[in-house]
């Protein structure tokens, strides 16, 4: 059997280039002393980091003497590799100690963890300052009835942090481009229709392209994919609300297309319009409730979705079939591809959209 100090010393086999360096390193000259002489939550966590693949790094004591592993020495430059290794960290990071000081001295004050996601934290690398963006923890490492060191876990976020602030501007310069098109075909929509007969059809036409442009606005803000339901159904609606109560608006958070919500957002503006002509919001009293909900039919989940008018006037079937009917009908189905009924009772109008839930975007779990 080998001796204490040497089963003590096993702890710092193995972890590539750093652990040679971390076994090489003369701790006597530090505050620290020998390895064997270390407290074992020191050990452990030395240990863990040097086995890890994932970037880690440790300040230790009152002077916040450094350990880090290979990971972490790729994200180095050679002005701080290898001399950061057993090095105190204020001297170290004395560039970035303003930003990252008070969240170390959070940590060794007994207050908890901290997290910061995204965060710049410039540093000198390979002879220049950088703009690096990180995402990391500091967490405590215990010493008996106080904390004794900082571990650093954390991750070099700097090419997806700029690959998001150029997709956030190609995204704007597309919604702008929308806008000037929906514009240009408004103003040729506006010259079609001149003459005074055609002024209810050029207000119709205007109506729904400014309903397209809302849901256009939408699906920028959910970069173009896909939308939250319930936020294509409000922002379809956001020009009928007059009035607090008119409508009621559940069901479980559900995703859809972009398609999709273009499809629901058209065809709840259509709604909305025969509506306040001739149903249920032509009187005080009226009522829109819309809703929907996952239900398994012929054992297959369905996505249904209602919109059913109320307190308003008896629904009475046209006498023919106009655009707007015929736009709800068709680009629900298509875009849902599912079905669409729509029945003219009593109590008001209603609207039934079912298709298969595996259509949407997702779904509960």
């Amino acid at each position: 059997m080998g001796s204490e100090s040497e089963r003590i010393g096993n702890f710092l086999v193995g972890g590539g280039e750093m652990g040679a360096l971390t076994r090489a390193f003369d701790w006597s000259k530090t505050s620290l002393g020998a390895p064997e002489t270390w407290p074992q939550s020191l050990r452990v966590t030395v240990r863990l980091v040097l086995t890890s693949l994932h970037p880690m790094f440790i300040f230790w004591g009152p002077e916040l003497i450094q350990f880090y592993n290979d990971a972490y020495r790729q994200t180095m430059g050679p002005e701080r590799h290898p001399g950061a290794l057993g090095a105190r960290g204020r001297e170290c990071w004395d560039e970035i100690w303003e930003i990252i000081g008070p969240q170390i001295e959070y940590v060794m004050a007994g207050k908890g963890a901290t997290w910061h996601e995204d965060q710049l934290v410039p540093v000198t690398r390979h002879g220049r300052r950088e703009d690096v963006w990180w995402t990391y923890s500091y967490g405590p490492i215990d010493l008996e009835d106080k904390v004794g060191g900082v571990l650093v876990v954390c991750k070099d976020v700097t090419s997806e942090h700029k690959t998001k602030e150029v997709l956030q501007l190609v995204n704007e310069e597309l919604k702008h481009r929308v806008k000037n098109t929906l514009a240009v075909v408004s103003a040729v929509a506006a010259q079609t229709f001149r003459g005074a007969s055609s002024k209810a059809d050029l207000e119709k036409y205007q109506a729904r392209l400014a309903a397209f442009g809302r849901a256009q606005d939408l699906l920028t803000a959910s970069n173009w994919a896909a939308a939250p339901l319930r936020d294509v159904v409000e922002t379809a609606l956001a020009p009928y609300r007059a009035g607090e109560g008119r409508f009621t608006i559940a069901g479980p958070p559900l995703i859809v297309k972009s398609r999709q919500a273009l499809a629901l957002s058209l065809a709840l503006h259509e709604l909305a319009t025969n509506a306040l002509k001739y149903g249920a919001l032509t009187v005080a009293s009226g009522h829109v409730s819309i809703t929907w909900k996952s239900e398994d039919q012929e054992d297959e989940p369905k996505f249904v979705f209602v919109w059913q008018e109320s307190g308003g006037p008896p629904a009475s079937e046209p006498a023919c079939v106009g655009f707007g009917s015929r736009l709800i009908s068709r680009v629900l189905k298509d875009d849902f591809g599912g079905s669409v009924e729509v029945s003219y009772e009593a109590t008001g109008l209603v609207c039934r959209l079912t298709a298969p839930l595996e259509n949407l975007a997702n779904s509960p779990g």
